[in-house]
């Protein structure tokens, strides 16, 4: 875990191993993150967001260890995943009958902005948030 300096904007980054207990776990800090960052109406998305980007490392990578950090905005709040796979996600229509395989669709509904970008132990899968009003990120 580690705190932003006071010359960049406020984040938060955590190191750890995805299973139930931790996706539990790192909703609540996410819902906590933004909600203390003044982005209440955000709230539930951002936790939601960061299950979803979680919840693929599980599923879709060699390794359950990722990083998880928030980055705190002017407009928002950005959420990254970052995990052992040099494979971008591949969005695919979703089967609304089926018990998973709805998360990028999930997250490109939600998020103002989403991606991947190739990183040196993997890659990086972000999401922007954006809220209607701007506030200081100091």
């Amino acid at each position: 875990m580690s705190v932003a300096t006071e010359t960049e904007p406020p984040h938060y980054r955590h190191e750890l191993y995805v299973h139930p207990q931790s996706l539990a776990q790192m909703r609540r800090i996410v819902a906590c993150l933004v909600d203390l960052w003044d982005f209440r109406e955000l709230t539930d998305t951002a936790a939601l967001c960061a299950h979803e980007l979680l919840t693929n490392v599980g599923r879709h990578t060699p390794s359950p260890r990722c990083t998880l950090t928030l980055r705190r905005r002017t407009d928002g709040v950005r959420i990254t995943v970052g995990d052992s796979s040099p494979t971008p996600p591949t969005p695919r229509v979703p089967d609304w009958m089926a018990e998973s395989g709805r998360g990028l669709a999930l997250i490109g509904g939600l998020a103002a902005e989403w991606g991947s970008e190739p990183a040196p132990y993997g890659k990086d899968v972000w999401a922007d948030l954006r809220s209607s009003r701007r506030r200081s990120v100091a």
